[in-house]
């Protein structure tokens, strides 16, 4: 299943694209999962570093996180599943005005 992601903020600089297309191969993949996988990619230890919680791996104190424009705090958090053709956002919580 393959998965829209969009980056935001210092995620896209650290990712050094804005947007790009996950395969995840799982059956019910999750946000969860969908991040572990964009993460453990070649090339985003970067965007590993700002995006997760150092000691619990948590992107929330990080990241709004957005499946298909709504936040997944109103779905089922990290477990949210996700579906084909959803777009999985990612946009930092800290930024510059």
């Amino acid at each position: 299943m393959n998965i829209h992601l969009k980056l935001y903020g210092v995620f896209r600089t650290a990712a050094k694209t804005n947007e790009l297309v996950i395969e995840v191969a799982e059956k019910n993949p999750t946000v969860k999962s969908a991040i572990t996988q964009l993460v453990s990619r070649k090339g985003f230890e970067d965007l590993r570093q700002l995006l997760l919680e150092e000691g619990s791996s948590d992107p929330r104190p990080n990241a709004l996180i957005m499946v298909s424009g709504r936040e997944i705090n109103t779905l089922k958090g990290l477990e949210t599943e996700l579906n084909e053709g959803d777009e999985l956002a990612l946009l930092p919580v800290a930024h510059g005005g």
